[in-house]
């Protein structure tokens, strides 16, 4: 049964044995059909979660008495995923799937063949629909930690935000280095490591972007043998990096 929801409001040990009222979740705990009494999971997205009781539901509220708290420590690994710019519905679906993993951030980039965006007022409302997205999938994975959607930026800008970064990799069909190969040979180090991959768009990156992702030092890696489209390339890149990061 449905227990975990995500909350808005800013919490935390103080309010251990009080009761408050939180807005956030009054839909869903309705929707749940959750009843007072019920003990629920409350989740803030940071790696704190609380255990809580229901006092009493309200036309706007739910009235809640904070039981425990347990804070997680955030992982030393760091993946972050950039994602091309492609059509709204298919850009949502993937976040959604990437957003269960143990994805850091994702950053979504403008290329040369993927989609632009034509405002800044559709970037915020693109942006306020993807945060949404990724604290839905938090809660439907159990994860204690809600990935970070970064706001769309340019290649050029995107290659150089992670110019510190441990791993620097751009997968292309013709990379010689399979994905797999790569990550048997690196160490991931426990004390903290910062790995970036790129995706391309449909019909990949063009032959002036992969010239200038090797200007900053990026490794290209071929996925498969095969061509995937960006959704599949983007859930078997992120999927690999956690298999190898987070292996025992």
């Amino acid at each position: 049964m449905h227990n975990r929801f995500y909350i808005e409001e800013k919490i935390d040990s103080y309010y251990l044995g009080k009761k408050i009222a939180l807005e956030s979740i009054a839909g869903h705990v309705k929707a749940f059909r959750k009843q007072t009494g019920a003990e629920i999971m409350l989740y803030d997205g940071t790696g704190a979660v609380f255990s809580a009781k229901i006092i009493d539901i309200s036309k706007r509220n739910v009235n809640v008495e904070l039981l425990s708290v347990k804070k997680y420590p955030e992982s030393n690994i760091k993946i972050y995923l950039f994602l091309p710019m492609v059509t709204s519905h298919i850009m949502d679906q993937l976040i959604s799937r990437v957003c269960e993993l143990e994805i850091s951030g994702i950053v979504p980039v403008v290329t040369e063949r993927s989609i632009a965006l034509k405002s800044e007022k559709e970037i915020i409302s693109k942006m306020s629909k993807w945060d949404k997205i990724s604290k839905g999938a938090m809660i439907i994975a159990g994860k204690n930690f809600s990935t970070v959607i970064r706001k769309p930026v340019d290649l050029p800008a995107a290659f150089k935000s992670v110019e510190n970064f441990d791993a620097k990799l751009i997968a292309v069909p013709q990379a010689n280095l399979f994905l797999k190969k790569y990550l048997e040979s690196f160490h991931f180090k426990k004390d903290g490591v910062s790995i970036g991959i790129f995706i391309g768009p449909e019909g990949d990156f063009s032959y002036r972007e992969v010239a200038l992702s090797k200007e900053y030092g990026f490794i290209p890696v071929k996925l498969t043998a095969h061509i995937m489209s960006t959704f599949v390339a983007s859930i078997y890149s992120a999927s690999n990096l956690i298999c190898y990061a987070f292996s025992d």
